[in-house]
């Protein structure tokens, strides 16, 4: 872009001495040098698109990037090895299982209990069922709601666990369109367990920083170019 604007501005500026040189009328030089500058303001205008399309492709490369990053860490958590969850719920009955005055949770006890709850629902997809709440999460993790907010403090707000419970159904709907980009937009919404369209796009969107469409493109176009 710069290379285009340096010359067109150089034929700009010699388009003067250009017209005297060749006894143009002072008409024909006007002509002359308006058409050049609709010419400068179209590469002008070309050069800004060329960079705001560059932009937008880098920002979707890095949401891509992070898709896929979070794919990646999805599959690790229900690889065979994680989905082993004895041994973490065993010792977390264990720690459950202590004198009622012991009241305080400690946080090393509240990282174990996310993980194992990660591990499970990611398991196990509860979230497939449009009813799944914040109750049903309490229920599904087998404590009393008092408990769940102890081990689980920044869930103490029904919204802040849909809000979680949103984000794995966006998390397994990019799963699924990676394995069947074919699949209808409803198809997909219903097996994540969203009411809706609009609840699964928001959703999708929220998490990942682009609509489910937007995600098939990229994920079409980055497959094309590794094909080439």
């Amino acid at each position: 872009m710069r290379e285009r604007f340096v010359s067109t501005v150089s034929l700009l500026l010699l388009a003067t001495p250009f017209c005297y040189a060749y006894e143009h009328t002072l008409a024909e030089a006007d002509d002359i040098i308006m058409i050049l500058l609709i010419i400068v303001i179209v590469l002008i205008g070309f050069g800004g698109y060329g960079l705001y399309y560059n932009r937008i492709i880098s920002r979707r490369n890095e949401q891509m990037q992070r898709i896929l990053t979070v794919l990646n860490e999805y599959r690790e958590l229900v690889g065979d090895e994680v989905l082993s969850l004895d041994k973490q719920e065993e010792a977390l009955k264990q720690k459950l299982q202590k004198p009622k005055k012991a009241k305080v949770v400690h946080e090393d006890e509240n990282h174990s209990f996310s993980v194992m709850m990660d591990a499970r629902v990611n398991k196990e997809k509860p979230f497939t069922d449009p009813d799944f709440d914040h109750d049903a999460l309490v229920k599904f993790m087998g404590v009393s709601d008092e408990m769940f907010c102890q081990l689980v403090p920044r869930y103490k707000e029904a919204d802040r666990t849909l809000a979680y419970i949103n984000s794995l159904r966006a998390e397994y709907a990019a799963k699924i369109l990676m394995d069947h980009s074919d699949y209808s937009p409803e198809d997909v919404a219903r097996m994540c367990g969203f009411r809706s369209i609009a609840a699964y796009n928001g959703a999708f969107k929220f998490a990942f920083g682009i609509t489910p469409t937007d995600y098939l493109n990229s994920m079409s176009r980055m497959f094309k170019e590794k094909g080439n």
